[in-house]
Formats: structure tokens, sequence, C-alpha cells
């Protein structure tokens, strides 16, 4: 059977030399060191919140970065339970609950940026 591909013996450096023109080589190579990165900012992150590092500018940021995620995102998941109910009541079915729990989590929202606007403001 024959085949396409040069099977001529090659040295350590040739083999290099193949790897990097691969783009599979680099596609692994991103993703091991995206993973790393997102390994080390949890464990870091978490060293902080823990109070492991002392360093309360940092922690502070940190915590007020979260607080500002944690409430877009239950801001997001409020719109997005209110469009789902108003898709449910257009399709004739109840979505009385979703908007309940989208109200909920509205309030939770309000609560976690009134912290947050608290903390910046000390």
């Amino acid at each position: 059977m024959p085949h396409d591909i040069d099977t001529s013996p090659r040295g350590p450096w040739g083999w290099i030399g193949v790897w990097v023109r691969e783009e599979k080589f680099w596609r692994d190579i991103g993703a091991r060191v995206l993973a790393g990165v997102v390994t080390a900012a949890i464990v870091y992150a978490g060293a902080l919140l823990l109070g492991y590092l002392h360093t309360p500018e940092i922690g502070a940021g940190l915590l007020l970065g979260l607080g500002i995620v944690a409430c877009a995102g239950l801001v997001a998941g409020s719109a997005t339970l209110v469009r789902s109910a108003r898709a449910r009541r257009k399709a004739g079915a109840s979505g009385g609950a979703r908007v309940v729990l989208a109200v909920v989590l509205l309030f939770a929202a309000i609560a976690i940026a009134t912290g947050v606007a608290t903390d910046v403001l000390r």
C-alpha cells in the first residue's frame, strides 16, 4: 500500500520541526496554557478569599468584581426567564412561576448591587 507521507528517519530536531508546523500541536499548546491560566486564577482567587494571601486591596477588588459579575448574571437570568415566560404565554402555557423567579432574581441582583455600591463608596 503506497504512502504519500515521507517516512524517512528523522533525528530529534526533525521531529520538532514537524511538530512546530502542525496546527494540532499549537491547538494542544493553547488549550493547555489556557487550562493552566484558568486553574491558577481559580486557586489564586480562592487563596485570596480564604485569607491565605494577605493583600486586602486585591481581595477587596476581587470581591467587587465577583459582585459585579454575579449581579450581571442575575439580571441576565431574570431577563431570560421573562423572555421564556412571554414565549410560553404566546404558546398557551402558563409562565407565572418563571415571572416570580425572575422577580426574585432581580431582587437578589439589586441587593448585590447595593452591597457593591456601598463597598465602592466606603
